[in-house]
């Protein structure tokens, strides 16, 4: 009987500590996820306006902090479904952003659309990455009146543009893989 109450007690504080173990290297994952996104309507086009949430892993905050550049590639797509072929592609564009750590001046830098800004902190350059504003993604004359539309959005660690080194870690490893879920939502257009 006692025997049985050890194990008992033994596979408890078993279980407990897998269930700590798992929720340590959750955390130490790195993640990226989009909050919101949506289209606003300028003179000619439509801008694109999202929120992302940025964490770094451990070792992607430490590759980056020795110099090594992150760059992400935010992807947008507008298609016109269709139930019973293939949806209409009416935009798909990319942008490229820039995520480095000059060790001299001691600054995080992002560079995006051909220009560049300076941070103090990582945290401030992951605040400034996670609010985009104002990307033109679609001109007005492509729509056509009474069409229904559907919007998606994907941010993703370029993995191809790390140093040679690091790309082989990078796909065998967890704390590499920065890739949002494709956010998708069906836009209103007034046409």
């Amino acid at each position: 009987m006692r025997y049985c109450k050890k194990i008992r007690t033994l596979a408890f504080w078993g279980c407990l500590l897998m269930l700590c173990i798992a929720s340590l290297a959750w955390a130490a994952s790195g993640k990226l996820h989009i909050k919101a996104a949506e289209l606003v309507a300028g003179e000619e086009a439509y801008m694109l306006n999202a929120d992302f949430e940025l964490n770094f892993s451990p070792e992607v905050e430490e590759a980056l902090n020795k110099g090594v550049p992150l760059n992400f590639l935010i992807e947008f797509q507008v298609v016109s479904p269709h139930q019973y072929w293939f949806d209409d592609e009416i935009v798909s564009t990319s942008q490229r952003v820039g995520f480095s750590y000059h060790a001299l001046s001691r600054q995080y830098l992002i560079n995006s659309a051909n220009h560049q800004k300076t941070f103090a902190t990582l945290e401030e350059a992951k605040e400034e990455f996670s609010h985009l504003r104002d990307w033109v993604v679609l001109e007005k004359s492509l729509l056509k009146k009474g069409e229904n539309y559907q919007a998606a959005l994907r941010v993703r660690l370029d993995q191809s543009r790390l140093p040679k080194p690091l790309q082989v870690d990078a796909l065998s490893s967890e704390a590499w893989n920065l890739v949002s879920e494709r956010y998708r939502w069906t836009p209103s257009f007034a046409l």
